[in-house]
């Protein structure tokens, strides 16, 4: 390691990164790809991936999630194309218009209001389905007569028809009720002499479990990052990121000697604990407190105590460890890996919680064939330097 002077900080492999881009490419049948890059790329940091996927040309148009992550690309110069995921809101259409986004539209009301202030542009916009997610996009019912209401706006340009799936990646028979709403849906736009722009609907589970699914473009979000957040058959996505945390302190206990908040761990005999620099403030969540293993120098040491808000403890009896070396958290270490799946089903979840919370304080470092390249990055930090 050489990130002395980082107490908590991430690899990001950018070489596994398009791996993973160019497996998602060939099994969607060579289909245009609309990467989902909202909540900082996961965790991964959106500047640096975002432009790393402006080099490729299988990528039809960024997604984020909320107008503020397209201001902070455009910001950082990233000057593609970015959806906008979650729709604007109403004191937000202005700006998005002078940024040149492309809102999804779920009703006729944001339609008019970026008509408003479109003044001399024509504003592209993605037109959302609901068909059973029941979150954003607009109800079966009534959609056909709103969709027409949509492309007789003149300022407005639907740039493509999407839908967004519940249970993808457990549920294959309601999958396919949400296709063929989805199909239903199209095909009667069509069958009144509408015109169709390109259709999207597969997430990454979609991707790799509902072929059906993958019209025209495929928008993963996850599996670009090489997580496989569903059951079945490896399909060779390959986690990018790496979460590293550094030792401050070593302490020889005795037994009986307490560790930490509320005294959850005591010493059975001599102990040697190591105290790293990260806790819950960067995103290394209190409840795995005396739950998880991590990894130094290849070997697996347990988290002991509770997790505080900046430290927390790991038994390192019997090992080498000393001050300055780094405990894996999430990665390969001397053969032997954590993943972020592994920690997030120690905490009931997914591993999108676990790689979006990883916090501010963990610096960013992107490698290309096991070197860093530019210079490393902080959350939603524009880095003007990354080549």
């Amino acid at each position: 390691m050489v990130r002395q002077d980082y107490p908590s900080f991430a690899e990001i492999d950018l070489n596994l990164f398009h791996q993973n881009i160019d497996l998602i490419y060939r099994v969607a049948g060579r289909r245009k790809i609309i990467p989902v890059i909202k909540a900082n790329a996961y965790g991964h940091g959106a500047v640096a991936l975002s432009a790393e996927l402006c080099k490729r040309n299988e990528v039809h148009t960024q997604a984020v999630g909320v107008l503020s992550e397209a201001a902070m690309l455009r910001k950082s110069g990233i000057a593609g194309r970015l959806m906008v995921l979650d729709g604007i809101l109403p004191t937000q259409a202005k700006m998005a218009v002078e940024l040149n986004l492309e809102p999804v539209i779920s009703n006729l009301e944001e339609a008019k209001r970026l008509s408003r202030v479109a003044g001399k542009k024509k504003v592209s916009i993605h037109f959302k389905l609901n068909t059973g997610m029941s979150r954003l996009g607009a109800d079966c019912q009534t959609a056909f007569d709103l969709y027409k209401k949509i492309i007789g706006i003149k300022k407005l340009r639907v740039v493509s028809i999407m839908t967004h799936f519940a249970s993808s990646d457990c549920d294959k028979l309601f999958t396919n009720k949400q296709i063929a709403k989805f199909d239903d849906f199209c095909d009667s736009l069509s069958a009144s002499g509408v015109d169709l722009p390109p259709k999207h609907a597969a997430n990454t589970s979609g991707v790799f479990r509902h072929p059906s699914s993958h019209y025209d473009f495929v928008r993963p979000g996850l599996g670009l990052y090489g997580i496989q957040e569903f059951d079945g058959q490896n399909t060779g996505l390959s986690p990018i990121l790496s979460w590293f945390a550094r030792i401050i302190m070593i302490r020889d206990l005795k037994k009986g000697d307490p560790v930490s908040y509320n005294l959850t761990w005591t010493s059975s005999r001599k102990r040697k604990v190591a105290i790293a620099m990260v806790g819950y403030a960067d995103g290394f969540n209190r409840a795995l407190s005396n739950k998880w293993q991590a990894i130094i120098n290849g070997v697996r040491i347990p988290q002991v105590g509770t997790i505080c808000m900046d430290n927390c403890f790991f038994d390192v009896t019997g090992t080498e460890a000393s001050i300055g070396d780094v405990i894996t958290l999430i990665g390969t270490d001397g053969g032997k890996t954590v993943s972020a799946i592994k920690m997030a089903r120690a905490l009931d979840t997914i591993a999108y919680e676990v790689l979006c919370l990883i916090g501010a304080r963990t610096t960013r470092f992107y490698l290309k064939s096991g070197r860093v390249v530019g210079a490393p990055s902080r959350i939603y930090q524009a880095d003007k330097t990354f080549t």
